[in-house]
């Protein structure tokens, strides 16, 4: 291996130690109770390193925050597959989030804790979600005066339910209570009664209850699973 290669090499396994480090300690604390010091001597680096892959602690957290969105957002995509219907889509998504908090609490943690760039429409994680939501008005699947009104809605109701579920992680309670935010969410947004709460209750059987698609939702997941 050339002296690049090790290079390299030990700057990757740096930062994911720096990642791993901080992504155990914001689930733990709230941001800003977590420092730089804390941080490197959790991940047992030379403060200076830190500086090779991070501006600062804010630049870590955004880093952290997405690559636990990317890996939930990837479990999404397969949870939707072949799922055309708006209001299917939203609901199962939402289960997938609370599924996540079974199954990696760490990870769900963190998105309790971290909301930074969450609410943004032109976020990259965020497009599934604002395309659902435009679709169901578009086909008067949803009732609302914008989309993005609807993805708040979704985003606030998602993130209660995260922070609930993270306080007493069980397999019962995040049946019942996806299959009951589900359904108040699709009332919301303007879905019938009955459908509703017939979506909703599918959703958490299928992903929350039996677990479908939760597998290599995260990376260093993926082959452990």
């Amino acid at each position: 291996m050339s002296g690049v290669a090790k290079r390299a090499g030990r700057a990757d396994r740096t930062r994911a130690a720096l990642i791993n480090a901080g992504r155990r300690l914001f689930c733990e604390r709230p941001v800003n109770a977590v420092t730089i010091d804390d941080i490197v001597q959790a991940a047992a680096v030379a403060k200076g390193s830190f500086y090779n892959h991070f501006a600062d602690r804010d630049a870590l957290v955004r880093a952290i925050s997405a690559e636990i969105r990317a890996g939930i957002e990837a479990a999404v995509d397969r949870a939707n597959a072949g799922v055309t219907d708006p209001a299917r889509r939203v609901a199962r998504a939402v289960c997938v989030y609370l599924r996540r908090v079974i199954d990696d609490p760490e990870r769900a943690g963190v998105l309790v804790r971290i909301h930074s760039g969450h609410t943004s429409l032109s976020g990259p994680l965020n497009q599934g979600l604002v395309e659902d939501i435009a679709k169901g008005l578009a086909d008067g699947r949803f009732r609302l005066a914008t989309v993005e009104s609807g993805v708040l809605y979704v985003l606030g109701v998602t993130q209660i339910a995260l922070i609930r579920l993270a306080q007493e992680p069980s397999l019962p309670l995040g049946v019942s209570l996806s299959q009951q935010m589900c359904a108040l969410m699709l009332r919301g947004l303007g879905a019938p009664d009955t459908e509703a709460e017939a979506i909703a209750a599918q959703a958490a059987d299928e992903i929350v209850r039996r677990g479908a698609f939760s597998e290599a939702a995260s990376p260093d997941q993926e082959t452990s699973h």
